[in-house]
């Protein structure tokens, strides 16, 4: 972790993210582990001030940050909009997202938990196994997830006094298990670490690496310059407090996506939440040259 002098902010409201594609594993949540980085630590000065909290019951989407992956029919909707409400249950875990119940809008329906966290400025977890309702022009409807696929979400309070300098080191808080979109394996784990050089505005670097581990297949990601050379990362910001971009990815062992040709590419959107950037959040998807995908997300926190 770096440390520094605080200056001063006030939280406001952030936009909220997009969503995406992922899958799903069984039974109740336990939190990926991850691996540390190494990237050291700097000094710089960083951004303080309060911070609103996630808090159980409906929130205005507007106000949060929101990423979902593992169904592409949700890849580009915006759910965030003025009447578009994000519930959360007493354990801050995701219930719905939307104009519910009568707009559009997502719900679990019948779908179960699994991998499920959260602190006071960030939520995390997977939908199921079940059916999950939505919505849309008065319509009802269901998307039917199998036990090893799943929704993959990522909800917090964006960060809006971000740090303007110094180098400080995340490692993985917790995550879901990574799945397959056509839920032909069993799930698999991710470990991340990350480096972040803060700079004023969009000049912030992100140096991010890890990798989803399954039975008998690796996918490792890193980005341009690892956590040694963030500076060289080909992760943008996208606004002062997210980021996104395509990561280089090889994979060993069985061959789980098809990589032989053009290669794999890791996909990653991400931001930050809490105050003086406290968490990271990553919402991501390794694609090869066929149909299937990689899906899952991730927290990193400052030690």
């Amino acid at each position: 972790s770096g440390s520094g002098s605080s200056g001063s902010g006030s939280s406001g409201s952030g936009s909220s993210g997009s969503s995406s594609s992922g899958s799903s594993s069984s039974g109740s949540s336990s939190s990926g582990s991850g691996s540390s980085g190494s990237g050291s630590s700097g000094s710089g000065s960083s951004g303080s001030g309060s911070s609103a909290q996630l808090v159980p019951g409906a929130v205005n989407a507007a106000s949060l940050s929101m990423a979902l992956r593992g169904v592409p029919l949700f890849d580009a909707v915006n759910f965030g909009n003025a009447n578009s409400l994000v519930t959360l249950d007493s354990e801050r875990r995701l219930q719905s997202i939307g104009a519910c119940p009568n707009g559009f809008c997502l719900s679990r329906g019948t779908a179960v938990f699994a991998e499920t966290g959260s602190d006071p400025y960030v939520s995390w977890g997977r939908w199921k196994g079940g059916d999950l309702a939505l919505r849309t022009l008065g319509v009802n409807s269901t998307v039917t997830l199998a036990y090893l696929q799943g929704l993959h979400y990522v909800v917090g309070v964006p960060t809006q006094v971000m740090p303007s300098s110094g180098s400080f080191t995340y490692e993985l808080l917790g995550a879901t298990k990574a799945t397959a979109s056509d839920g032909s394996v069993s799930p698999g784990v991710l470990t991340a670490s990350a480096v972040v050089q803060f700079s004023p505005g969009t000049q912030t670097r992100v140096g991010l690496q890890g990798s989803v581990s399954f039975t008998n297949t690796t996918l490792a990601f890193s980005s341009n310059g690892g956590l040694n050379n963030p500076a060289a990362s080909n992760l943008t910001m996208r606004t002062p407090n997210t980021f996104s971009g395509a990561l280089s990815t090889t994979q060993t062992g069985t061959s789980l996506l098809n990589c032989a040709n053009n290669g794999c590419t890791t996909q990653v959107r991400g931001g930050f939440y809490g105050p003086d950037a406290a968490r990271m959040g990553i919402d991501y998807s390794i694609t090869g040259s066929g149909n299937r995908t990689i899906n899952g997300v991730g927290v990193l926190t400052k030690p």
